[in-house]
């Protein structure tokens, strides 16, 4: 389908309609994004107050950022869906350890003046933590900003194929505000940013139950249909990574991806077998 995008007024009314016209354009991928979106923004209905400046922060974010993920993937904008995703997780780490873990000083340096500097340093603490607590969830998310970073959080050749086509003569060079629309792309970033936001919800249910348990009392509290609702959503999402597995064009890039490792362990044998070995004194 054709957006217009010659002017800014035509750009702000596609925008608009690709909203509009998602449930036509996605079908079951657009309407699980929606339900996850959602119901992310819904799922946790009270914080205590000493959890609100800390975790009610990372929340706001994560769910604002969230929403932009899936509008900007609905708008044919990829980097920009995966830059805000990539936020989203890392926000979203950051509430899981505030559940537990809720003072200021643990997400900033502040200095005599009451200037905050976020520093890496907690950051990495706050990343260890999770490994150590809730490896699983910390591995998906890991492994989701190792996709972003390798390949959407920097300019690259790649991704700057999205806004590029050459015409049929070297004078005619298309440079379209939108991405070139690949349905089965979209589909999967659907799917991707629905998955991080079901993970992490599924987290804090977790985080939360565990304080509880080592404190008596629930810091958080979630809509009484959230252990159902879960479990639909990750029913839903396995459904669709099911159906995105299936497709000829994953099979095709997965065959091409075991080729390629193939080759490159080839590659390493035969350089590691060329390595010119120290003589047998010097190994002594």
């Amino acid at each position: 389908m054709a957006y217009p995008q010659t002017t800014l007024e035509e750009v702000v009314e596609s925008e608009r309609a690709m909203f509009f016209d998602g449930a036509a354009r996605y079908g079951q991928h657009y309407k699980h994004a929606r339900n996850v979106t959602m119901y992310l923004s819904l799922c946790v209905v009270s914080v205590d107050y000493d959890r609100s400046d800390t975790f009610g922060r990372f929340l706001s974010l994560m769910k604002k950022q969230h929403m932009l993920a899936f509008l900007s993937a609905l708008r044919l904008h990829k980097v920009q869906a995966m830059l805000n995703l990539r936020q989203v997780l890392e926000a979203g780490a950051g509430a899981a350890y505030a559940i537990a873990n809720p003072n200021i000083r643990d997400f900033a340096d502040i200095d005599a003046f009451g200037i905050m500097d976020p520093s890496q340093k907690l950051a990495g603490k706050r990343y260890r933590w999770l490994r150590e607590n809730y490896p699983e969830a910390s591995k998906r998310i890991e492994d989701i900003k190792k996709e972003i970073n390798d390949q959407n959080a920097h300019a690259n050749i790649v991704s700057a194929d999205a806004t590029f086509r050459v015409g049929h003569t070297k004078d005619i060079v298309d440079l379209p505000f939108f991405d070139v629309e690949d349905e089965y792309f979209v589909k999967a970033d659907l799917w991707r940013i629905s998955s991080a936001a079901i993970t992490l919800m599924d987290l804090f249910y977790g985080v939360t139950e565990s304080v509880a348990r080592a404190t008596g009392r629930s810091v958080l509290e979630f809509r009484p249909d959230f252990p159902n609702a879960i479990e639909g959503l990750v029913a839903k999402s396995n459904a669709l990574q099911r159906e995105i597995i299936g497709s000829d064009r994953y099979k095709a890039a997965m065959r091409k991806e075991q080729q390629r490792t193939k080759a490159k362990a080839k590659l390493d044998a035969e350089a590691r077998s060329k390595t010119p070995r120290p003589p047998t004194s010097a190994r002594r």
